[in-house]
């Protein structure tokens, strides 16, 4: 039993035999004729990137020529009960389990926008009533409760109300001021908000 050596091999050295030898990087990859790579090891499933969405067809297909960094190599083993198994070091997959598929989220399609013209009907008799104080704020034309409580006691005796708002002169139903107006804010700094849709442009 004399004649048994026994060598220490720390981390990150190569031994062959006695002998300390250099240590060989695995080759864990090798090109293919398309000019993408082909794993020659375990890689996992789950976090590999291998797929992506085809806008032309509509549908997710395997890349062509994947790359090195679209494979992930850092597999190891675990035990489940007495049962050795390979399990990703990065997402945790085991991977005897069956490879997740890809979901992607198709872009919308652009929808083309209609021009739409508003007619006004306004007509050279029609009887106005102004409303003041009146600004556009987050699909609303929004003005002080006074003033709203001012013209809703006014408006039965005309056909229309207006407002000039950023430039332009709009047009309002008084039906539609006293049927479709919301309470924007709260308190004494609350504001009565008519939406931007029942408005008419003058």
């Amino acid at each position: 039993m004399s004649d048994i050596v026994i060598t220490t091999v720390k981390p990150g050295e190569a031994i062959s035999g006695n002998d300390s030898v250099v240590q060989k990087s695995e080759i864990i990859t090798f090109k293919n004729n398309f000019g993408g790579v082909v794993p020659n090891t375990v890689y996992c499933p789950a976090c590999s990137t291998l797929t992506e969405y085809n806008a032309k067809w509509g549908e997710v297909q395997e890349k062509r020529n994947p790359t090195e960094k679209d494979y992930r190599f850092e597999v190891g083993y675990a035990k489940d009960k007495d049962e050795l198994h390979a399990r990703c070091l990065k997402c945790d997959f085991d991977l005897r389990e069956e490879a997740p598929t890809m979901e992607i989220v198709k872009p919308k399609p652009k929808v083309a926008r209609k021009q739409v013209t508003i007619k006004s009907k306004m007509t050279a008799t029609t009887e106005l009533i102004w409303i003041s104080q009146v600004k556009y704020q987050g699909g609303f034309f929004t003005m002080p409760r006074a003033e709203f409580m001012r013209v809703a006691k006014l408006g039965g005796e005309t056909e229309k109300l207006a407002a000039r708002v950023g430039g332009s002169n709009y047009s309002l139903e008084w039906t539609i001021l006293l049927s479709e107006y919301k309470e924007i804010g709260e308190g004494d700094e609350a504001l009565i908000g008519i939406a931007r849709n029942h408005w008419s442009n003058m």
